[in-house]
């Protein structure tokens, strides 16, 4: 139909258009055109419609932006064995082998702007241990009286504004995966909340929010939340153009769920880091960094030795006779310094050390971590990473004497990111 619409209008225009010869009869004896004046003119009409209407429905599909990026990998681990052990009741089966192919990380973002001063975006995630689920989820109200908007505020489901490593995208950290002490104390990263940022300055800004507290990866409360208090976070930064420093604080309650009376604990935690950026001749770019987390926690190693665990026979949990509810919250450090050196412009050496000790009045339940990687950029898309973490952590093997498993691991990853 719309061939046949475009063909008439064409055949009108050259005869109604076409200049007349000298020796041509007047139009009157010239047999009527096939499409008339009028009649083109409501064709026009109706394809300008048409236009309009397309490029109404296209200017909305230009405000939906899509990114994301997909990690493929393979771990060697030093524990790795073909043996599966089969525990619990009802008996389950874990898989002892480390030495594998999988999806760690398989994400899609889709940003929609709706309006200069709005934007709301979905950020769904799938891999090694999931289903696809919602990671990210949350609207922001951009500021209408600054040109860069440098005033935001947001609602919903996002990344916990505390120290520097949990607002960096996993796409572009230089080694596979956070420190130790990041992912314990912010498993997951991201909470549900309100936040407000402000840009004061083009070298100061601050950010502040209040969260439920659990985090999306809580055992207990990963969807809801037990307390009317929220937990508080603020975080502040100064950068300076080849150097920036932040300090980060967080203040909350946390409770234990027990079959008696519940117990609560408080969680404090202060963060401080720092970035310093320069340059090799003939080498390239470098970065020192480092954080550091200080704070109290409840302790899940404390949690089993001061209570009770549910069984099929005794399905209750409760503190152990003569324990202290007060001792389930213990103080803890963890910290990380690491060198990033540029080799050009297609690879990248980077080196870290960590450590995590989940409660500083106990021995031999340090974390301690030597992580080295190189990555490889194939294209502006595409990157490959092999690393090495030298882990060294203290077991127990009886009359007081402990010894370091076996759990170093290589990882080599292929990221392709668009």
């Amino acid at each position: 139909m719309k061939r046949r619409s475009f063909v008439m209008a064409a055949m009108a225009s050259l005869v109604l258009f076409q200049p007349l010869r000298a020796d041509e009869a007047p139009a009157e004896s010239v047999n009527e055109p096939a499409v008339t004046r009028a009649e083109l003119q409501g064709l026009l009409d109706g394809l300008n419609e048409q236009i309009q209407a397309h490029q109404a429905d296209l200017d909305k599909l230009k405000r939906f932006k899509f990114s994301g990026y997909v990690q493929a990998r393979m771990d060697v681990g030093e524990a790795s064995s073909d043996s599966v052990k089969v525990s619990g009741s009802p008996a389950t089966i874990a898989p002892a082998n480390l030495s594998r192919f999988y999806i760690r990380r398989a994400r899609l973002k889709l940003t929609y702007d709706a309006s200069p001063l709005s934007q709301a975006v979905v950020y769904l995630d799938g891999g090694q241990d999931r289903t696809i689920r919602l990671l990210e989820g949350y609207i922001t109200l951009l500021d209408p009286w600054t040109p860069l908007h440098d005033h935001q505020l947001t609602m919903g489901q996002f990344n916990v504004p505390f120290g520097y490593e949990i607002e960096r995208s996993s796409s572009v950290r230089e080694l596979p995966e956070r420190s130790r002490a990041e992912n314990v104390l912010f498993s997951g990263e991201r909470d549900r909340g309100i936040k407000l940022e402000n840009q004061w300055t083009p070298q100061f800004k601050t950010t502040t929010a209040l969260l439920n507290g659990g985090g999306v990866n809580s055992a207990d409360f990963p969807n809801t939340d037990p307390t009317r208090g929220k937990d508080f976070v603020g975080r502040a930064r100064w950068s300076q153009g080849v150097w920036d420093l932040a300090g980060s604080y967080y203040f909350g309650r946390q409770v234990t769920a027990l079959t008696g009376p519940d117990v609560w604990t408080e969680k404090r935690r202060v963060g401080v880091d720092a970035q310093f950026f320069f340059a090799l001749p003939r080498v390239g770019g470098t970065t020192l960094r480092g954080e550091l987390y200080q704070g109290q926690e409840a302790n899940p190693d404390s949690a089993k030795a001061l209570l009770t665990s549910p069984s099929t026979a005794n399905p209750v949990r409760l503190l152990k006779s003569g324990a202290n509810a007060a001792h389930l919250a213990t103080d803890m450090l963890g910290w990380y310094v690491m060198g990033v050196q540029n080799l050009g412009e297609r690879a990248q050496f980077v080196m870290r050390y960590d450590i995590y000790d989940p409660n500083t009045d106990l021995d031999h339940d340090q974390y301690k971590r030597w992580s080295f990687g190189v990555n490889a950029f194939y294209d502006g898309f595409t990157r490959a990473t092999v690393s090495y973490d030298a882990i060294t952590t203290e077991s127990s093997i009886g009359a007081g004497r402990f010894r370091d498993p076996k759990d170093n691991l290589w990882t080599f990853q292929l990221q392709h990111k668009f």
